[in-house]
């Protein structure tokens, strides 16, 4: 098992369609790879974690760096590890409040992240997850 994160900047304003258009490619396509994972958006910037098997993770990540819908993508973590977090999910969405950006027509925003993380999530990964509602990338 393998787990990856990272942060982007989205290179537009994004839509409830166009999130909603994300969101299905992912679920479709984390299926087919055996990923599971959440993706978060503050009306501007994106937080992914992808978790899974290495080379799927690492295949579906190059395919995500090639998206034109976002830039300046950074890895803020990587590592092997022998649970899967996000079990129950090929790919949530949550869109979380931001001191910057907006939150598309229609999403509801996420007040509280820490409600929709796995509760076996470890402490430092958590913090960094919570953390993002109120940092851009």
């Amino acid at each position: 098992m393998y787990k990856l994160a990272y942060v982007s900047v989205a290179t537009r304003t994004l839509t409830s369609v166009d999130l909603q258009s994300i969101l299905e490619a992912a679920i479709t396509r984390n299926r087919d790879s055996n990923i599971t994972g959440i993706l978060l958006f503050n009306g501007t910037n994106f937080m992914q974690v992808l978790e899974g098997p290495q080379e799927e993770v690492e295949k579906v990540f190059e395919d995500i760096c090639s998206d034109d819908r976002h830039r300046n993508v950074v890895v803020i973590y990587r590592e092997r590890t022998s649970v899967r977090e996000f079990e129950e999910a090929p790919m949530l969405l949550q869109i979380v409040p931001a001191s910057h950006g907006v939150a598309p027509d229609g999403m509801t925003v996420t007040k509280d992240i820490a409600l929709f993380l796995p509760t076996s999530l470890a402490r430092h990964f958590r913090t960094i997850l919570e953390s993002f509602d109120t940092h851009g990338a």
